[in-house]
């Protein structure tokens, strides 16, 4: 009984200790790739380019000449006359020009919602792998709390033991069941936030490839608050800004007026008379009509310009927030494995030990086994939330899921 006791918990922490073999399953890259075909909003985006290249198209034709006729008295007189509308103040050249600033905002807009469903899927990818990790070691938990119990059941039969101490035990066994419930409930959870985000509801039961990553290298603040004027955020807001002044130099050509040239054939029956007629046709009092299109365009870029600024700010505060609690959970994550969890095994090998050579208990065994196994769920915990602070900083940056998010329709 002492050897085979002795075999079930070195087999337990050997469980706990050692990575698991993965069988191969859904790697980070195919569920970006699945997003990609899956997600309706990365779908819409080769149509709303077709449309911003279409606006362009639209914007460069010039105005359609006219054709006017008419006949009085009865078809004593008649007139065919041409119209040749005449578009002055470089009204054509600025209106394709905010056409095409237009469409650079749907890139930019683009580019943003790739990178936020990009975020989307890994955040709850990663978010997987720590409930995974964590529910496994919650059931290597609840199997030492289980023979636990049953060791104390029989100590308490022998007589070797307070009967108290099976009460306890038993609390421990029921505290172990709900804790797995509540990895369970995790799991799941997580799980249907990763087929939200990928948009696939197969994504649900299918095994994920891989672990949580345990790098804990901390990166500089300094690069990283130089690489902010790569954020995706602050490109779509320089673009909305070109939108906005493309507007106002479309706007400040409508107050050159349009001229249209006429050109006419006359003729009368009666006197059997043709003549031929030219003309032009000026607004007149046509000066500062559009003032207020051009107060409200001019208003619009200036709040674009202090959106834009406003935002710098923001996004320079966010990821030196995100920066230092990236650093804080890389740090975290450093110390329990290096102290917590070098202690936690180094306390079970010489129980371990100690056991072997008669000098310890088994419950001291099993004890030095929970330490291990809480030692190892709480380091799963901080690599969970380094992973996640990870994923924010490069959110901010704009490193999330671009490359891999792809307009694949």
């Amino acid at each position: 009984m002492r050897l085979s006791r002795f075999s079930v918990a070195g087999g337990i922490c050997a469980l706990a200790l050692l990575p698991t073999a993965s069988a191969r399953g859904l790697s980070l890259e195919e569920a970006l790739a699945r997003a990609a075909l899956s997600r309706f909003e990365i779908a819409a985006i080769p149509r709303e380019i077709r449309a911003g290249e279409g606006r362009i198209t639209q914007a460069a034709i010039k105005p359609a000449l006219e054709l006017d006729f008419e006949v009085q008295n009865v078809f004593e007189e008649s007139k065919v006359e041409m119209i040749f509308p005449h578009e002055r103040g470089g009204k054509r050249d600025a209106r394709v020009a905010s056409a095409r600033a237009g469409l650079e905002l749907v890139g930019a807009q683009a580019d943003v919602r790739r990178l936020e469903i990009g975020h989307q899927v890994r955040k709850a990818y990663f978010a997987v792998l720590a409930a995974e990790q964590a529910f496994a070691l919650t059931e290597e938990s609840l199997s030492l709390a289980r023979s636990f119990a049953d060791t104390v059941a029989e100590k308490v039969r022998a007589g070797a033991v307070s009967p108290i101490e099976e009460t306890r035990a038993a609390v421990r066994l029921h505290g172990a069941s709900a804790d797995l419930e509540r990895a369970r409930r995790e799991v799941a959870l997580a799980r249907a936030d990763l087929a939200l985000a990928v948009g696939d509801p197969v994504v649900r039961s299918e095994a994920l490839e891989g672990h949580l990553p345990e790098d804990t290298t901390i990166p500089d603040p300094a690069a990283l608050t130089a690489q902010i004027d790569g954020s995706s955020d602050l490109k779509l807001l320089e673009r909305e800004v070109l939108v906005r002044r493309t507007a106002l130099a479309e706007e400040s050509t409508q107050d050159t007026r349009d001229i249209a040239w006429r050109v006419a054939a006359n003729y009368n029956r009666l006197d059997q008379e043709a003549w031929a007629t030219v003309g032009v046709t000026i607004p007149l009092f046509a000066a500062g009509r559009n003032r207020g299109a051009l107060a409200a365009a001019t208003a619009d870029v200036e709040r674009a310009e202090l959106e834009h600024a406003a935002a710098q700010r923001r996004f320079t505060a966010e990821l030196e927030r995100a920066a230092a609690g990236l650093q804080a959970s890389a740090r975290e994550a450093a110390i329990l494995r290096s102290s917590v969890l070098v202690g936690a095994e180094q306390a079970f090998a010489t129980v371990q030990e100690g056991y072997r050579l008669g000098k310890f208990p088994y419950l001291d065994v099993l004890d030095a086994s929970e330490v291990l196994l809480a030692a190892r769920l709480q380091y799963t915990g901080a690599l969970g939330a380094l992973a996640q602070a990870r994923l924010d900083v490069d959110r901010l940056l704009g490193k999330t899921g671009v490359s891999s998010i792809t307009s694949a329709r």
